[in-house]
């Protein structure tokens, strides 16, 4: 399964329409959003997205966390803001939370997930914990090279994609 990675769109429009086509364009049979979404527009982004056959997944950041009304927002359109996610693909079992919470990240360590995914950073990474691998896509806004990333589950191949 081939799964899009993106986080800390803080409310850029303009680069989330970009990640969110370079994602579908890659193959992205699942969107994941690693959290500090930003914005209602975002999340209007995201449902469009769902809502056109491809899942979603998303995750509060630190800057989601605070806005009550992005939570409505987005409870109103069925999607949902957790702290922390938790699915399979294929036979792989994931984690995600925004990573800005040392106990979230703690907890799902604990669980040996094979995957987890965080943002927060704004940087990229691809480490392993144990038996867990540990992947941040990397942030659409505020860094040094805007990215989303694309992971296939089966082999492994992670791809970053520069916006």
């Amino acid at each position: 399964m081939i799964i899009g990675l993106l986080s800390d769109t803080h409310g850029n429009v303009r680069r989330t329409e970009t990640a969110l086509s370079l994602l579908k364009n890659a193959g992205a049979q699942h969107i994941l959003h690693c959290g500090d979404i930003g914005s209602e527009e975002i999340i209007n982004l995201l449902f469009e997205t769902r809502e056109t056959g491809t899942p979603v997944t998303l995750v509060h950041g630190n800057v989601d966390q605070w806005d009550p009304g992005l939570h409505l927002y987005a409870k109103q359109l069925g999607l949902s803001l957790p702290r922390i996610a938790k699915g399979t693909f294929d036979t792989f079992s994931y984690g995600m939370t925004h990573g800005h919470d040392p106990q979230a990240i703690n907890e799902l360590l604990e669980e040996n997930l094979d995957f987890i995914f965080t943002g927060h950073t704004h940087v990229p990474c691809d480490e392993t914990h144990g038996s867990t691998r540990m992947i941040n896509p990397g942030a659409v806004h505020r860094a040094q090279t805007p990215m989303v990333s694309v992971l296939e589950t089966r082999t492994g191949a992670l791809k970053r994609l520069p916006l």
